[in-house]
């Protein structure tokens, strides 16, 4: 049996789905290959960040942003600079192509919704909430086969696909003191993933009516947990706006949501973080931004015995050029450089890093009530040869936001 691909496979996934799947590759005996899989299914899956088109073509900064701030899920206390009420909505599809030892390469995508936010200032307060895209464990792989066995010689075409990840829903208070903003968050961290596996055999090569049924499976869990974050950012002059907040996270619980499965529960110690930024406004046309953070991700044991974590360090740099204008409306151009480590990897290989180059525009339209932002990400995770992992990937990001007048 030629079955190195599927052990790749079944290395990649939570130990949990591969009781489920045991099964189905009982025969498997050579050494996984780890780049046969989307990061999404390494680990608890691939972190998300939260942010908005704007931050997104700006290096993936999203804190401390003058020039109209940001309507992304990270610090809390970015919401006390709108002065009147605002909502806004990111989407992001992306596709994704893995590389293969033997340089073959696998293509995928996925798509979700990034962040939701809406923030209602009043007096001296803003309230707010936000839905935010946490971990995307979001993929799909279709391959080839032949089982080879006292029975007979088969081909066969499987499916395996993950659907879901973890997502937060987030209340924000904000309270403003001059120049300085103080914010607090509670956040309910939730989510749900559905695995499949399904094996369609053709007849054997040698006997056409000799024939296997289809196997397959299903696992069905739900996540639970909880986060405080809590934040500050301050004007130090028209031209200078910093921000930074730090988070605290309870244990990520796995529920078992379907019948026939081995394990009913399990919890992840999940990590604490630090992050910070700032914006300056260099000429009147010419803002720049930056932006870094750390997550402590070491703590984080048990996800799998295939797999370990490690702490991550990311930051993110970008420019915004204002003053054009298409047909008679602002038209912002950003560009962006970021880079992010990876939490989950193989042990004895080395810890994965994302980097992208970024860029985008912005529409200003109806006199401020509206802003449309685009940005587009080009960017590769992982390396072959020191990580056993690589894939490249692109995304699209669309943001809408509205502001009542």
């Amino acid at each position: 049996m030629r079955n190195s691909l599927i052990e790749s496979i079944i290395a990649c996934v939570p130990k949990w789905s591969v009781r489920v799947l045991a099964m189905a590759v009982v025969c498997a005996g050579a050494e996984p290959a780890w780049s046969q899989t989307p990061f999404t299914a390494v680990g608890l899956g691939v972190p998300v960040s939260p942010v908005d088109a704007r931050a997104a073509a700006m290096g993936g900064t999203g804190l401390g942003l003058l020039n109209g701030g940001s309507v992304s899920a990270r610090n809390p206390a970015d919401m006390g600079f709108f002065v009147r009420p605002v909502l806004g909505i990111t989407y992001s599809p992306e596709s994704i192509t893995v590389k293969a030892p033997g340089g073959g390469e696998l293509s995928s995508g996925r798509s979700r919704l990034g962040v939701l936010r809406g923030a209602v200032p009043f007096d001296d307060w803003t309230l707010g909430v936000a839905f935010a895209s946490e971990l995307d464990q979001d993929w799909q792989i279709e391959f080839s086969d032949t089982l080879t066995s006292s029975l007979g010689t088969f081909p066969f075409i499987e499916r395996r696909t993950a659907d879901g990840g973890v997502s937060s829903v987030n209340f924000t208070l904000t309270r403003r003191i001059s120049r300085l903003r103080l914010g607090v968050e509670y956040g309910i961290v939730t989510g749900n993933l559905r695995q499949l596996f399904v094996r369609e055999f053709e007849p054997d090569t040698a006997d056409v009516g000799n024939r296997i049924s289809t196997s397959g499976g299903a696992t069905s869990w739900s996540y639970g947990g909880s986060r405080i974050r809590l934040g500050a950012a301050a004007d130090v002059s028209a031209r200078l706006r910093v921000s930074a907040d730090v988070s605290f996270q309870g244990d990520l619980t796995a529920e078992r949501d379907s019948v026939d499965v081995l394990v009913d529960s399990q919890s992840f110690q999940m990590p604490a973080a630090f992050e910070a930024g700032a914006s300056a406004r260099l000429t009147p046309r010419i803002l720049v931004s930056g932006a870094a953070g750390w997550t402590g991700w070491s703590g984080t044991e048990g996800v799998s015995t295939e797999f370990v974590a490690s702490d991550v360090v990311w930051f993110g740099v970008g420019v915004e050029l204002t003053g054009t204008r298409l047909l008679g409306a602002n038209l912002p151009l950003r560009l962006g450089v970021r880079r992010t480590d990876l939490p989950f990897h193989a042990p004895g290989m080395a810890q994965p890093s994302e980097t992208a180059i970024t860029f985008g525009f912005g529409l200003r339209v109806g006199e401020e009530r509206a802003k449309l932002d685009i940005a587009l990400e080009f960017g590769s995770r992982g390396d072959l040869a020191a990580s056993g992992v690589e894939e490249s990937f692109q995304r699209l990001s669309l943001s809408l936001a509205l502001f009542q007048l």
